[in-house]
């Protein structure tokens, strides 16, 4: 979009003008949107990016409007680096479950973007997990290659005896697992579109679609950097998962009627 081409220009033209290199140690800001999953992230999501060997970040956890004991659980974590805010209300996403799959979490990770204060964003799921040099090896390559935009390799568990191998280059829908991103604070201008549904794709693919037709810079690490398991009690995870549920709510839909 031409519209995006030219903030873009603006916003490397603000870097350089006001916000110049980034020393050897950059602050980032790790994005959590959450929505009532407290027990997972406060025990397998945030201890993982807490134990980065990589110290300079903080972590901000947006709630959807939760009504669990997020608040509590990562208070209870004692560690000054991670901030909650939650939502007065949840983001209205469409019922039909494969396209609420495609855009949950929209409105939190909106407001994650406009709380974060570091020089580099970083993004993972409330259910997934980092390696420990997950922000190092990232920000080390970033450096490498110049890139505004950085991906790695995640492990996907799809099924209880099915992991997949998710992240390949060239860039494009289906290649860059969100939890395994890390890119420059000053391409917030970019937001998260709540109506990607209407296009077919997931939010996060529409965005890095719209950052590739502005013209960022992208880089793909070539190592597994994240991992994606299976919740508690969970036999199917994804798109698999969205589509089953999509056909269970169609039938009941039918049923209804």
């Amino acid at each position: 979009m031409p519209d995006d081409r030219a903030r873009l220009a603006l916003a490397r033209l603000g870097h350089r003008l006001f916000g110049g290199a980034d020393g050897p140690e950059p602050f980032v800001s790790v994005l959590i949107p959450t929505w009532n999953r407290a027990a997972l992230l406060a025990e397998r999501t945030v201890p993982t990016v807490l134990a980065q060997s990589y110290r300079r970040f903080e972590v901000v956890v947006v709630g959807d409007g939760c009504t669990d004991d997020t608040a509590a659980r990562l208070r209870a974590l004692g560690d000054e680096r991670v901030r909650f805010f939650n939502l007065p209300e949840r983001g209205r996403y469409p019922e039909d479950p494969l396209l609420r799959w495609m855009v949950a979490g929209t409105a939190p990770l909106n407001r994650a973007l406009e709380l974060a204060r570091g020089r580099w964003f970083a993004y993972i799921d409330d259910d997934d997990t980092w390696e420990p040099d997950h922000l190092a090896s990232m920000l080390e390559h970033a450096r490498a290659t110049g890139a505004e935009f950085v991906y790695g390799a995640m492990d996907f568990q799809r099924a209880p005896a099915e992991w997949l191998r998710l992240g390949a280059w060239p860039p494009g829908t289906g290649r860059i697992p969100h939890s395994a991103t890390l890119y420059r604070s000053y391409l917030r201008f970019l937001r998260y579109d709540l109506e990607a549904w209407r296009v077919g794709v997931g939010v996060d693919s529409l965005m890095w679609g719209r950052m590739l037709d502005a013209g960022v810079r992208f880089s793909f690490l070539d190592r597994v950097v994240a991992a994606s398991p299976l919740r508690p009690g969970q036999d199917l995870q994804g798109q698999g998962a969205a589509e089953r549920a999509q056909r269970e709510y169609a039938s009941a839909q039918g049923g209804a009627g």
